[in-house]
């Protein structure tokens, strides 16, 4: 039986016990996580906790309705075994009974079918595993790759580590806001405070390409990490990075450092064109998620949000 549970009730130890535990456990579900960037969370829940759903709500109109909060890739239902398609609608469905909106995406394990009233669609994620040593990784580069990091061997770049998460932020911002309208100021500041606690728990890796002086930078990524995953969070590449291959440098030199660590590298993404093609040619494992839409929301209002 399913139980919806409101924020108060809910058991954040043993929520995040059954995150950890889950096989398709993602950090983006855990309680720390939901706090700082759903400023208003509920849950379904199975159990003891053996299953879960954040369900990460906003009100309009009076209404409440369901979103995916930023730089949260995933959510969905995460459990200590998996469920089958019939047990995934079965959130789905309940989720539609308290919600009369949603747009949302479900994690890469959650298995769902569109319907009349729901519309799925398949996302775009590639994934690296390592652990293999960094030759075994780099045997399994696309050719293109390899012709790209052989390319900017001449430009003897310099790779770099940092705690600065506010700079690579306010970098993102620069570089990238314009195409994000829908990630607010307040999304930024909540994210911010997101990184400041994982920095003092050992959980964001910053690393940075600079020029071949190690002065002018060129490229800089932010991770979030857990004991499964590298988290590409934030990836940021300047005018003059990619005309020095800069972001070839930095993921790969990313690849070799943790080579020998049994995780997942996850680029998160991208269905942008150009954004996967690039992580397309560093792994071929796509671990494709949905996003999840459903619309019963009364006349006229209806029609505004098809």
């Amino acid at each position: 039986m399913i139980t919806y549970l409101t924020y108060k009730e809910i058991d954040k130890q043993k929520w995040d016990e059954c995150i950890r535990g889950s096989s398709n456990g993602l950090i983006y579900a855990e309680s720390v996580y939901l706090n700082h960037m759903s400023p208003n969370w509920d849950a379904l829940i199975i159990g003891n906790y053996d299953a879960v759903m954040p369900l990460t709500w906003k009100r309009k109109w009076g209404i409440r309705y369901l979103y995916q909060p930023a730089f949260t890739q995933q959510g969905g239902i995460f459990s200590r075994k998996r469920l089958s398609a019939k047990q995934v609608k079965s959130f789905i469905d309940l989720a539609a009974t308290k919600f009369k909106f949603a747009e949302f995406n479900i994690n890469y394990a959650n298995s769902l079918e569109p319907e009349k009233n729901l519309k799925v669609l398949k996302r775009n994620n590639f994934i690296l595993p390592l652990g293999n040593g960094y030759k075994n990784i780099f045997s399994g580069y696309n050719s293109y790759i390899k012709q790209r990091l052989s390319r900017l061997k001449k430009f003897s770049l310099k790779y770099a580590t940092s705690e600065d998460y506010i700079a690579v932020i306010k970098l993102y911002k620069k570089l990238y806001r314009e195409r994000m309208p829908s990630v607010t100021t307040t999304d930024f500041q909540q994210f911010e405070k997101l990184c400041k606690y994982f920095l003092k728990s050992g959980r964001v890796e910053i690393r940075e390409a600079y020029d071949h002086e190690g002065i002018e930078l060129l490229a800089a990524i932010l991770l979030f990490k857990d004991n499964k995953r590298l988290y590409n969070v934030i990836s940021c590449i300047l005018p003059a990075g990619k005309k020095a291959l800069a972001n070839y440098f930095l993921y790969n030199e990313l690849i070799r450092e943790f080579s020998n660590q049994d995780i997942i590298l996850d680029f998160e993404g991208s269905d942008i064109p150009g954004v996967s093609y690039f992580y397309n040619k560093f792994s071929v494992n796509n671990q494709r998620f949905s996003f999840v839409k459903f619309n019963n929301l009364p006349m006229p209002i209806k029609l505004l949000k098809k």
